[in-house]
């Protein structure tokens, strides 16, 4: 077999060619779009002249003179001849004497408040400690122990408080959440803190109340113990002979 040169060159143009156009194609697509694009924009307008027009109605415009301000006061020697001239109109102080001042105080047997000043001088300010009231009521008779009862309900888990005496009688049930085993799971309503067996296991009460079966997928029911594995089957073994039991060392000969 004789190598054909340009055959294999041919090939290699051709797979060449084919890659570039392959590689090349999505660049000259958007290299299309943006030459419609830069055609579509539109050809720009000469504004030369329309700019020398504006300038030269600017600067016709004649700028009217603005007044010349009147001459303002002096505000602040205004102010200063104020405050001196109020200033010198004050009257003269006059000469300060002692003050008097509080030297003691006492509440006096009837209830008012008596002051001393630093003069000496005593002033009766009046009463400050009320008179006793007239005497109320008697109050009601309380209650001693034997009055106080403490009962279980039939629920197991509520106590009733009871107080009674000669003027009062009062009553008040306390609830515990107690767990309480109510044997084998029967059909029924059971409330919360019960626990039954059922399947060979030991089930809680979540619910405030239920008729759930436990173990049916009820989220009323907690699995408290699980049941255990059977144990394996005994065996039955012949009994041992009795043999008597020796209790310490026989005597020799014996």
């Amino acid at each position: 077999m004789t190598f054909d040169g340009k055959a294999f060159g041919a090939e290699i143009v051709g797979v060449v060619k084919g890659y570039l156009a392959k590689e090349l194609a999505p660049l000259l697509s958007r290299l299309d779009a943006l030459e419609k694009r830069v055609d579509a924009v539109p050809t720009p307008v000469d504004l030369t002249q329309d700019l020398a027009d504006l300038k030269s109605v600017v600067e016709a415009i004649v700028l009217p003179e603005l007044p010349s301000l009147p001459e303002l006061p002096d505000i602040a020697a205004m102010v200063g001849d104020a405050v001196v001239k109020a200033v010198e109109a004050l009257p003269a102080p006059r000469e300060a004497k002692d003050g008097t001042g509080l030297a003691g105080a006492l509440i006096d047997r009837n209830g008012d408040l008596v002051i001393t000043l630093t003069n000496g001088e005593a002033k009766n300010l009046g009463p400050v400690v009320g008179k006793d009231g007239e005497p109320g009521e008697h109050g009601r008779d309380g209650f001693d122990l034997d009055a106080f009862d403490a009962t279980v309900m039939d629920d197991g888990r509520t106590v009733l408080l009871s107080f009674t005496g000669k003027e009062i009688d009062y009553k008040v049930e306390l609830g515990f959440p107690v767990m309480i085993y109510r044997g084998v799971y029967k059909e029924g309503s059971y409330e919360r803190g019960d626990t039954v067996t059922w399947a060979g296991s030991l089930w809680h009460c979540d619910a405030e109340k239920t008729a759930d079966k436990p173990g049916d997928g009820s989220s009323d029911w907690t699995l408290c113990a699980k049941k255990g594995r059977d144990g394996k089957n005994g065996e039955a073994k012949e009994a041992k002979p009795f043999q008597p039991l020796a209790i310490g060392t026989p005597a020799k000969g014996k």
